[in-house]
């Protein structure tokens, strides 16, 4: 902030690039009163906002509510600009955090109905973590096997919170589905952290690595190596 105020007495223009930058460190260190005060700021000097700076304020705005992402997205439209994937994926978040899996699931359904907007890889992570967070498995496994198709799994943490659900669940078909399609699309590095796991869950003894596919499996192997 103090060698921003220099720039302005010295005429050097401060770009909304650095504005955004400042905004959202002051919202991740909790200052959330000096940042909307930079915005009103920003706004009285007539900088040109953009998706980006907007989405930095809904990033805070999840962690107070569903209605305040709300608010700003109406804002963003009455100013010219569209919300795009990453704005409801905060929306989404914001429901999450709520628990409120019914209307997080709506707003990642309705993605592929907004222009321009489609689930990134942010978008299932967050949605399949909270749905396991929630005891939602079977949930999880559909919206795991959608990543699968689309090339956009999860990362470790996610894919292991599933894997474990489901395998507390007596689900371990599924389990060993899952873990064909993290094996087949996680680095060499992750794959032998994976199957440090999948030996501490049991999910592989010389009975079954012998078995036959089982219908899960060959479900999963062609939804992970089908075209986006």
């Amino acid at each position: 902030m103090e060698t921003m105020r220099v720039m302005e007495e010295k005429g050097v223009e401060v770009t909304i690039i650095a504005f955004t930058t400042i905004l959202g460190s002051l919202y991740k260190n909790g200052q959330t009163d000096v940042a909307e005060s930079l915005w009103s700021e920003m706004v009285s000097k007539g900088c040109v906002l953009d998706n980006t700076v907007y989405n930095v304020r809904l990033m805070n705005a999840a962690k107070e509510s569903p209605e305040r992402v709300k608010e700003l997205m109406e804002e963003m439209c009455s100013v010219g600009l569209k919300p795009d994937t990453v704005s409801y994926n905060y929306l989404m978040t914001a429901y999450c955090v709520k628990g409120m899996m019914g209307e997080a699931k709506k707003v990642y359904e309705g993605l592929d109905e907004k222009e321009g907007c489609c689930a990134n890889a942010a978008t299932f992570r967050t949605l399949i973590f909270h749905l396991c967070i929630n005891g939602l498995y079977d949930q999880g496994l559909v919206v795991f096997k959608k990543s699968a198709v689309v090339h956009k799994i999860p990362d470790f943490k996610t894919c292991k919170h599933l894997t474990e659900g489901l395998v507390r669940n007596n689900r371990m078909e599924d389990a060993r589905g899952v873990a064909r399609v993290v094996k087949k699309k996680y680095p060499p590095r992750l794959v032998t952290e994976w199957k440090k796991l999948e030996e501490s869950l049991g999910l592989y003894t010389k009975a079954n690595n012998a078995a036959g596919s089982s219908r899960t499996r060959q479900v999963l192997d062609q939804e992970s190596d089908a075209a986006p």
